[in-house]
């Protein structure tokens, strides 16, 4: 590993926001006003940012990258599977094209839940095999598992039906394995759609690109890259010791990816594009996904065996890594409560501190500046401080609306469909809205409040915070508007799955080059 050479008060800034964190927590448990309701709720949130912010910048300390490990001769038997549902042949004959093309594969399985014969069809056409099954059990992960029973391959490529692969794909993650270690490698999802809404500004800044960009790097220096579900090499030995692909909840990326690092497997993220596939196209999809991936994760964190908490076999780095990765998905319900919280107080001009509020206030937005100064310095330029905060608020939907896989059997397995168009129902876009609505309200308020001289000091610090959290809510709400209503078809509508490979083949050669 290349270990990223950050400024050298890089260490100095963690610690000075360490102690800075310790004695705000002091202080703030001494000032808890336990008389109103949501004074130790107010007091519970602010705590549950601390504790999120101090394991963030734990797993950012530091960052690593693979050397390159590029090999000529591929002796090992490699396969692809391509596992799919229902995604129609336009989608996923690129991928086939683009996986019987990579240089060094031996097999490539379409694995197919929905037994259909348009894709029977398409992969005789192109060479591939093709494996069906007559139930959908298990979701990805059993299509997985039942596709493994049908190759011998010490290593395989997993890629979702939308990723198309690059011939040098084999090439360029098998060298790793001569550490007989090494369990799987793993590469950035990247898309070739960015005219997608999760894309921004000339520079093609992207919603994931904090995770792929800052996190995914970080990860290696401990030992705890993730598998992300596509674009990954796994060695067969690895994956047979964790049971298989795990099944038992939505998101069976990371759930094997811990089971693997509980066997004590190694994991490798080569932060290099090795596949590109297609960013959901509009605001119904993006909340499905992120639903799954909250679901998914909180029910591994909190009801599942495997769960980092207790499962044994993870190292402390990797235990914390994992925990940080799915707690951040109680984000939702908690900027819920950063709304109700401030309107309790301008209700009934009660603080939820005791002594001097502007006190409290200046202390607050201190300690949150600080804080999203730190993510920003510890990011490397990846986050955003506009554009990551408003996605941050448009995952608050999905995020709560996750909560019911805490309180029963919901597993919340789901496909996301592409191809689609970009509107999404009024009945979706309106609980957006009303959450926008909802924090404007609140700022409305804390603005009546100061005109009137009511509550002066509660009204300037609560209105101060809501005025931030108003803009990035209206900034992604009228940025979808605009999306929405843009004009003309995507620049891959009418290309043949052919004519889609060369290009995605050209622009993988463009981004190699871009980087180098």
């Amino acid at each position: 590993m290349i270990v990223h050479r950050d400024p050298r008060w890089f260490p100095a800034l963690f610690w000075t926001f360490l102690v800075l964190a310790t004695a705000f927590v002091v202080w703030r448990t001494a000032v808890v006003d336990w008389t109103v309701w949501y004074g130790p709720v107010a007091w519970s949130i602010e705590l549950f940012g601390v504790l999120t912010s101090i394991c963030f910048m734990l797993t950012l300390r530091r960052a690593a990258s693979a050397a390159p490990r590029t090999v000529d001769e591929i002796v090992a038997t490699v396969d692809i599977l391509i596992p799919t549902a229902n995604e129609p042949p336009l989608v996923l004959e690129p991928t086939v094209i683009g996986a019987m093309r990579v240089r060094g594969v031996r097999d490539v399985l379409v694995l197919d839940d929905g037994d259909r014969a348009e894709v029977r069809e398409m992969a005789a056409r192109h060479g591939a095999r093709y494996v069906a099954r007559t139930t959908n059990e298990g979701a990805k992960a059993g299509n997985l598992n039942n596709g493994l029973r049908f190759t011998d391959a010490e290593f395989v490529i997993t890629l979702d039906a939308d990723h198309i692969p690059l011939p040098e794909f084999a090439e360029r993650t098998i060298g790793y394995f001569d550490d007989p270690r090494v369990g799987f490698v793993q590469s950035p999802q990247s898309f070739y759609n960015q005219e997608s809404f999760t894309f921004r500004g000339d520079r093609g800044w992207h919603e994931q690109g904090m995770f792929y960009g800052g996190i995914q790097p970080t990860k290696n220096y401990t030992n705890s890259a993730i598998y992300t579900g596509t674009s990954a090499m796994l060695r067969r030995a690895a994956i047979d010791s964790a049971g298989g692909f795990a099944p038992d909840t939505p998101t069976e990326d990371i759930h094997t990816s811990l089971r693997i690092h509980a066997r004590g497997w190694k994991s490798i993220y080569l932060g290099e594009p090795l596949a590109y596939g297609l960013e959901v196209e509009n605001l119904r999809e993006y909340y499905r996904t992120r639903r799954r991936w909250a679901a998914g994760s909180l029910r591994l964190l909190f009801r599942h065996p495997d769960s980092p908490l207790r499962v044994r076999g993870l190292t402390g780095w990797q235990r914390l890594n994992y925990f940080s990765a799915m707690v951040t998905h109680l984000q939702g319900p908690i900027r819920v409560l950063y709304l109700l919280a401030p309107l309790a107080a301008l209700i009934t001009g009660v603080a939820p501190v005791t002594g001097p509020y502007s006190r409290y206030g200046f202390a607050f937005l201190a300690f949150t500046v600080v804080s999203v100064w730190i993510v920003v310095i510890f990011g490397r330029g990846h986050y955003h401080l506009l554009h990551s905060e408003a996605f941050g608020v448009a995952d608050t939907v999905p995020m709560i609306s996750a909560l019911r896989a805490l309180a029963g059997n919901d597993r919340t397995f789901g496909v996301t469909v592409k191809r689609t168009d970009r509107t999404s129902s009024n009945s979706l876009k309106n609980t957006y809205r009303l959450y926008a609505l909802a924090s404007l309200a609140v700022l409305t308020l804390a603005a009546a409040r100061l005109i009137q001289g009511e509550h002066v000091a509660i009204a300037a610090w609560a209105g101060a915070f809501l005025a931030l959290s108003t803009g990035y809510a209206l900034t992604f709400l009228i940025s979808m508007e605009r999306y929405e209503r843009a004009p003309g078809a995507p620049w891959y509508a009418t290309l043949t799955p052919a004519e889609l490979y060369d290009a995605v083949v050209a622009r993988g050669a463009s981004a190699r080059l871009v980087t180098a």
